[in-house]
């Protein structure tokens, strides 16, 4: 992500993280220490209020307020009716509408993904409590089918989350209080849990264009299968979908070039990303152990999501090595 970001958004950072600690259902810790932060923490409604001055003060007009109804894509252009009346045409319209994106919707997009829930809270805390917390983030896996819990400090709370790729899930709240509970974590009674669907890549290569619209982000399934992280793909692709349409000179049918660029840059390396997660979430018992034996496979991880890695130089190590990720 940071890769991806123009200067200014440093001031904005809340906890800047040198040691991540893995555990398999809240016991057994493995912690990693590193010589310099691997992890920024911001506030999503700070950054994306950023984001977006960022774009107004580069000349975008924004509407605030203006629920979407309806998308028509014909062969003029791209016309957004709202729920107010109001409509707008435009020569290209970038869908960077979310999980449950209408423009994906109403266009008719068929964009493979591996649906995933997720629950997070934002905990007010002591500040004496919260300082043990400063500079590390808690990850557990081993308690919830297909996926994993989190604890990240922010400013003046911790987000602690919980989120599954499994079909099978079943009682999210309870995994998320069970989990809280043995990590000694009381939660206020007036905590407010959010839910979100966290659409996934699969790794295979899909269509994200049509002659005047393009996916972008969430929308187009662009989340990492392994750790449900989007923001960073959402970045790129949302900068590459700018760029497709710059180079198209404004004649529709030439934004081919997005679609080819989006599955050979990201969806490509995200495949190997999802063989991993399969490996991890079917046979995460034996994969912990493996991981206690050689740290290094969890510092490589944690090397991949800082950018400084590879999931595809990650799962070749993987496969070279150990003979459960060679037979998958």
């Amino acid at each position: 992500s940071l890769q991806e970001l123009g200067p200014g958004w440093e001031s904005y950072v809340e906890d800047k993280i040198e040691e991540v600690i893995f555990y398999h259902q809240q016991k057994n810790p493995l912690v990693l220490n590193f010589s310099r932060p691997v992890v920024q923490m911001v506030s999503r409604e700070k950054l994306d209020n950023w984001l977006l001055q960022q774009a107004v003060a580069a000349g975008a007009r924004f509407y605030d307020g203006c629920q979407v109804q309806e998308v028509v894509e014909d062969g003029k252009g791209v016309r957004v009716r709202c729920m107010d009346g109001s409509s707008y045409r435009a020569n290209f319209l970038v869908g960077a509408d979310g999980a449950r994106s209408l423009v994906r919707k109403s266009l008719g997009f068929a964009v493979e993904c591996l649906p995933g829930i997720a629950l997070a809270a934002e905990v007010g805390v002591d500040g004496s409590f919260l300082a043990s917390y400063r500079g590390r983030i808690y990850l557990s896996y081993g308690d919830i089918p297909g996926g994993y819990a989190w604890i990240f400090p922010k400013g003046a709370y911790l987000s602690i989350g919980i989120g599954s790729f499994s079909r099978r899930i079943k009682g999210l709240k309870s995994y998320f209080q069970r989990f809280c509970r043995e990590m000694g974590l009381k939660l206020p009674e007036e905590t407010r849990c959010r839910g979100a669907v966290i659409p996934a890549a699969n790794g295979r290569a899909g269509v994200l264009h049509s002659r005047r619209a393009l996916l972008a982000g969430d929308a187009a399934g662009l989340v990492d299968p392994f750790t449900g992280e989007g923001i960073s793909y959402a970045l790129r692709s949302g900068r590459l979908a700018a760029a497709a349409i710059l180079n198209s000179a404004g004649e529709p049918g030439l934004l081919a070039a997005y679609t080819h660029r989006i599955n050979e840059e990201l969806l490509a390396p995200l495949r190997h990303a999802s063989w991993i997660a399969r490996i991890v979430y079917r046979m995460t018992p034996l994969v912990h152990r493996l991981v206690m034996a050689e740290p290094g496979i969890a510092r490589r991880l944690v090397q991949v999501l800082s950018g400084q890695d590879s999931y595809e130089k990650l799962w070749q190590h993987l496969a070279e090595r150990h003979a459960i990720f060679r037979r998958a």
